[in-house]
């Protein structure tokens, strides 16, 4: 056989059988190579829409979260311009003294009795205060402070007609808390923290003195401090060194004007109840209008006043209510006329203004008693003649441009 034929018979195999099957191969080769590639651009893409998707709904997630958080926030500021609209209703009484014919009375009458006529109003109200004019003692009398020309105590267990009168808050800050010396005082907390019933104005520091005591009503922070003007003894509030119990004094006004400023931060609103001016007087010292000026440049939101043993007239400071006396709310059965003449100051805070309002009462044998409406008719337009720049209307006292 030759060699052209050997070729020629090498050639026709590798045309015939050979070259179709590479060609056939490489085919397929760029078929799965086109194959892979369109997978991987259609996972490629798919991802790139899962990623879109994604963000889409992160997206949306978002504004609804935002507009979820819009929608809590225009809840949370509705609830509390709601609360502005809720009033907030603060009573205010003046000296209560349980001892000579008032603790008597109480042992044979019951703890309640001299205060059944006010009961439901104090009760009512979202915090009541009252001034307690003597310590809760029953020490003898080696324990009188020999400064006073008049000694009180009440009996522990009294407190209780206080108590269940609906009281929240007494204020010790006067000028017979420590009667029966710093061991009376003492007594006095024991009696007050063992009821449960919160106290201002005394403690057993300087300190805790002039601690005020924090209510958090209808969504607003209030604060109660007390201070006295008037005392016996210096030693009663300069806590000299041995020193266990005394009071809140109000006698450095630079002082009390610091206190008041440093209470104020942090709380919506503060009040003072403080023990001043002039026994049997029915208007302020000239000292008091300089306090007065003080204090509400300080940030005071309402001035409650006690100690003249009558009542004194009314004032807006700068829009800041003044109580300038609440006089006496239950005294022994020897007061009568303007020394009986007790009642009810309502503080009202609504809408960030606080308004005054005064029912008055009269004391009568060991009892605060309810009058007729020509008997309080007739104090309220003694207190207006007393009164700085306000009109009565009924028991409110308003701003004369209301």
């Amino acid at each position: 056989m030759s060699i052209l034929f050997l070729l020629s018979l090498s050639l026709f195999t590798y045309l015939a059988f050979t070259l179709p099957k590479e060609i056939k191969s490489r085919s397929d080769e760029v078929s799965v190579a086109s194959e892979n590639k369109k997978t991987q651009e259609d996972s490629q893409r798919k991802r790139k829409e899962d990623k879109a998707v994604k963000e889409d709904k992160a997206l949306s997630k978002d504004k609804e979260k935002k507009g979820n958080e819009k929608q809590s926030d225009k809840k949370v500021k509705a609830k509390e311009d709601s609360k502005d609209h809720l009033p907030i209703e603060l009573v205010f009484v003046g000296d209560l003294l349980m001892d000579w014919s008032t603790k008597i009375t109480m042992d044979s009458k019951g703890v309640d009795y001299p205060f059944v006529h006010v009961k439901e109003a104090i009760s009512k109200a979202d915090l009541a205060i009252a001034n307690l004019e003597n310590p809760l003692t029953t020490r003898n009398e080696s324990f009188k402070d020999k400064n006073q020309l008049y000694n009180f105590q009440a009996k522990p267990e009294h407190i209780k007609g206080v108590i269940n009168t609906g009281f929240d808050l007494v204020s010790l800050a006067n000028n017979h808390a420590l009667d029966y010396g710093e061991e009376g005082l003492l007594d006095t907390f024991a009696t007050l923290e063992h009821h449960k019933l919160d106290y201002i104005g005394a403690g057993r520091t300087m300190e805790e003195a002039f601690q005020t005591k924090e209510y958090v009503i209808k969504g607003k922070k209030i604060r109660i401090m007390a201070a006295s003007r008037f005392v016996p003894a210096v030693s009663w509030y300069t806590f000299a060194p041995g020193t266990k119990a005394g009071l809140a004094g109000a006698y450095d006004l630079e002082y009390l004007v610091k206190k008041v400023a440093e209470e104020k931060v942090d709380t919506d609103y503060l009040f003072l109840f403080i023990h001043w001016g002039i026994e049997k007087t029915f208007t302020p010292a000239d000292y008091q209008k300089i306090y007065v000026q003080r204090l509400v440049e300080a940030g005071v939101d309402g001035i409650i006043g006690s100690h003249p043993h009558v009542l004194q007239g009314f004032e807006y400071y700068n829009n800041v209510p003044i109580a300038y006396s609440l006089g006496n709310f239950l005294f022994p059965n020897y007061v009568k006329g303007d020394t009986a003449e007790t009642g009810l100051l309502t503080l009202t805070i609504q809408e960030g203004n606080v308004n005054m309002a005064f029912k008055p009462y009269y004391i009568k044998d060991d009892q605060i008693t309810p009058l007729s409406l020509e008997e309080e008719k007739k104090i309220l337009n003694k207190l207006a003649s007393v009164s700085y720049n306000v009109q009565m209307n009924g028991y409110d006292i308003q701003r004369v441009n209301e």
